[in-house]
């Protein structure tokens, strides 16, 4: 098991070719070269992000180098878009980089697959001791530690205050609010408001639809990630509710639906101060260049909660790698160091490390700080993280908006929209 006080002592047709190809996942037995100033040891690190993300990781980088000046670090930068199935091709090609990013179900696909290193083997080189309470386990498949989360982030509800009060309608009280309301709201202000602006638009997420599954008292996936846990009924309840919002006004037409969901952040809706409220991992608030924003919790948090404090990213490291020491001293530099800390700031989520969260806040822009603020709030629901999103799911995404996008386009009902949902989905968690 990882020691908490250590102080103290990928595309969905990648992945299949990469299942196909992957061999001699161990890591090398021999001893790993100590590199010096004269002859330093080269790394590779990859991760996704826009030009900005690039800028200040590469700051990271020089900061990181000068501190340790026998390690060299090649960054490798990649958008969203592509990053995934770059990573499946350079796996699959055995050239996999030491230090990479993941999310969401690639944690699982990766493990699953040996690419990702037993970090119980390095945790000499990685100080966890000062991470806050259910963080680390984060990182934990099947009670082995595969990743350290870079950062933590929540789903929350975007709210646009300046729509509301040009509608005229009340800032809801989200420690009670529903989802009926919710649906009421967005009605009125998209009624109340100028043409072309609206009270809401649908977020097609699987973990939004794992808030919804455990609002309602069931898993989205189930304990042995075989299949999907959520209810079909429970599923036909989300297509109906969003059917239902397009049809009151609430929402937009199903092609503007398509439209925002690919449009920059301060393209979308409520980047132009179009929309009243928007579904969001809190860590998004701070890319709309919209109004002045707050964040709330989603509707239906009261009685069963279904939110929790997930890694918005997080550091694997190769299973291949031939400086898996180097790579993990890399890790470690990023996730505990203030001055990475600093620049980073909360751009791959809040701080793990509460101390270098605590130097953090201060740097924090007043978006940034109710980010934070409304983290504490769902930290202090004290749910239960899902166990981490089973190898075989990382195409959920995509089918769950194939077929949203059919029921707003009225090409199949919200039932049969659900049924081939589920079918489709328990087919790749089955394989």
């Amino acid at each position: 098991m990882f020691q908490l006080k250590k102080s103290i002592a990928v595309g969905t047709s990648a992945l299949v070719a990469m299942s196909l190809l992957l061999t001699g996942c161990g890591a090398s037995e021999t001893a790993e070269k100590v590199g010096t100033a004269d002859d330093p040891v080269t790394i590779r690190f990859a991760w996704w992000g826009n030009d900005a993300r690039a800028k200040t990781t590469l700051e990271v980088i020089k900061a990181f180098e000068a501190e340790n000046p026998g390690i060299k670090i090649k960054g490798e930068n990649s958008e969203f878009s592509s990053y995934w199935d770059k990573m499946a091709t350079q796996v699959a090609g055995g050239d996999t980089p030491d230090v990479f990013a993941l999310s969401g179900s690639y944690p699982s696909e990766y493990s699953s697959r040996g690419v990702l290193l037993d970090l119980d083997k390095v945790n000499d080189e990685i100080d966890t001791s000062k991470f806050a309470p259910g963080t680390v386990e984060l990182g934990q498949i099947n009670d082995k530690q595969y990743t350290i989360t870079a950062g933590v982030n929540s789903m929350s509800v975007v709210i646009d205050p300046a729509v509301f009060k040009a509608a005229g309608v009340e800032l809801p009280d989200d420690e009670t609010w529903t989802w009926k309301d919710y649906q009421d709201i967005s009605a009125e202000i998209t009624a109340k408001s100028p043409k072309g602006t609206f009270g809401t638009i649908p977020m097609a997420n699987d973990s939004f639809l794992a808030v919804w599954s455990r609002q309602g008292g069931e898993p989205l996936y189930s304990d042995d990630g075989r299949k999907l846990g959520i209810s079909e009924a429970r599923v036909t309840e989300w297509f109906q509710m969003n059917l239902d919002l397009q049809k009151s006004g609430g929402s937009p037409s199903a092609s503007q639906v398509v439209e925002d969901t690919a449009a920059q952040p301060e393209q979308t809706l409520i980047g132009q101060g179009k929309q009243g409220m928007k579904m969001s991992w809190s860590n998004q608030m701070n890319s709309y260049s919209g109004n002045e924003l707050v964040m709330m919790k989603l509707p239906g948090e009261t009685p069963t909660g279904g939110a929790w404090l997930r890694s918005s990213m997080e550091y694997g490291i190769s299973s291949k790698s031939k400086n898996t020491a180097a790579a993990a001293k890399f890790v470690n530099f990023l996730v505990n160091s203030e001055e990475a800390g600093k620049l980073i700031k909360s751009d791959r989520g809040m701080p793990a490390n509460l101390e270098v969260r605590k130097a953090v806040l201060p740097l924090l822009k007043d978006n940034q700080q109710k980010e934070a603020a409304y983290l504490d709030r769902i930290a202090e629901m004290n749910l239960t993280p899902p166990v981490p999103f089973p190898a075989g799911s990382s195409a959920t995404l995509e089918v769950l908006n194939r077929n949203l996008t059919d029921v707003l386009f009225e090409k199949a009902t919200p039932a049969d929209a659900a049924k081939k949902f589920i079918e489709e989905i328990n087919l790749n968690l089955d394989k």
